[in-house]
């Protein structure tokens, strides 16, 4: 259920977030598509509030930073919660969706298994830099592309996932990064530095920008079939992100 008068707020707090270009109560009025009286009301408990700054030629000037962290639909999230539900389910471990955030990973989400076995530490709004070179991080620097992870990051200050922090050279990096199948599940055998291994799909708009990974988390405990584990967490993925992408494009 939506309320107008806060949508009508956010419209003008958007329209003013999109640049620092000054506005006056017409211009507000016309591009919100909101009636004068509306805006005036709007603008005015802005301005009381220190929000907007108005000058003598009643020209309104922003004085705050808006932006929002994924511009995805409620219906998207909706079915983004639905589908970790089904993950951590088949899977009986940990699922989370991650976006990328000022080159930081970012948990949007996480769900739990009621059998699993341990707690991670990553939960909603952790953050984590992308350094270490597990299937998160691999995958999204892959998705951003070498251009601006040459440009974003200090190429010498990656590291492979475990305990021993081996150094990756930056040409190793170049081509592991250009090497990856955006497509694809891609996952360690090995856990991170916190004993974690990661199955992580990329998810993409219909657009083709990247939007968020899909994973599965677990313990990296040894398996009396591997391979046969491996196989089963893809198809999990898989199913799963091919649901959220069919939304995507429906969208």
């Amino acid at each position: 259920m939506t309320s107008t008068p806060v949508i009508r707020t956010i419209k003008v707090l958007e329209l003013f977030a999109q640049s620092d270009k000054p506005e006056t109560l017409a211009t507000i009025s016309r591009k919100c598509g909101i009636p004068m009286a509306t805006a005036s009301r709007i603008v005015g408990t802005l301005e009381s509030e220190g929000y907007l700054h108005r000058s003598r030629d009643k020209m309104y000037y922003r004085n705050f930073s808006l932006q929002k962290k994924m511009n995805l639909s409620e219906g998207y999230l909706s079915c983004l919660e639905q589908v970790l539900e089904d993950v951590s389910e088949l899977s009986e471990q940990s699922s989370e969706a991650i976006f990328i955030e000022n080159s930081q990973l970012h948990w949007l989400s996480k769900k739990e298994s009621k059998n699993v076995a341990f707690r991670l530490k990553a939960y909603p709004g952790f953050k984590r830099p992308l350094y270490e070179l597990d299937s998160p991080s691999r995958l999204s620097l892959a998705a951003m592309g070498w251009d601006k992870v040459r440009e974003q990051f200090d190429v010498n200050a990656f590291f492979e996932t475990g305990m021993e922090r081996e150094k990756v050279s930056k040409a190793s990096l170049k081509a592991r990064l250009q090497n990856t199948c955006l497509t694809d599940v891609v996952y360690d055998v090995e856990g991170n530095i916190r004993g974690i291994r990661r199955f992580s799909k990329a998810i993409f708009d219909r657009h083709g920008q990247f939007v968020h990974l899909l994973c599965i988390a677990e313990a990296a405990i040894s398996k009396h079939d591997i391979q046969s584990h491996i196989e089963s967490n893809k198809k999990i993925i898989n199913e799963a992100a091919a649901k959220l992408t069919a939304f995507l494009h429906r969208e």
